[in-house]
């Protein structure tokens, strides 16, 4: 028997992100979605930055579906156990829309724990 699934405003809106950048980026979104590394793409313009795409590389990483991770916030992932500084550094980038990265230790869906690289790299549309 199908199951219906109701979706939150939340998880609407996510989804709606998720076309915008579709459309935007049309083929860069097409590269990041076959790459082999994981990757997520994020709003940072909205509190908590939430991630408004997540390949299947970063699905199959973490053990998430798709529906779950979209409209999260990024630090949704990150273990209890990750460093102050780790976790400042990753802020100050989101805040001053700068490149950098880090490492980190996020939370896969099952529990376990891994070390991360996280790269940041602002995407602005300039119209």
């Amino acid at each position: 028997m199908p199951t219906i699934t109701i979706k939150s405003e939340e998880q609407k809106d996510a989804e709606a992100d998720v076309e915008r950048v579709h459309d935007d980026l049309g083929p860069f979104v097409v590269a990041a979605e076959t790459t082999r590394m994981a990757m997520v793409f994020t709003n940072a313009t909205e509190p908590g930055n939430p991630i408004i795409f997540a390949n299947d590389s970063f699905l199959s990483l973490t053990g998430y579906d798709r529906d779950e991770v979209l409209g999260q916030s990024f630090n949704f992932l990150m273990a209890h156990a990750s460093d102050a500084q780790s976790l400042a550094t990753i802020a100050s980038e989101f805040e001053g829309n700068s490149a950098g990265g880090s490492e980190i230790r996020y939370r896969r869906k099952d529990g376990s724990e891994f070390w991360a690289a996280i790269f940041i790299s602002p995407v602005r549309d300039e119209r």
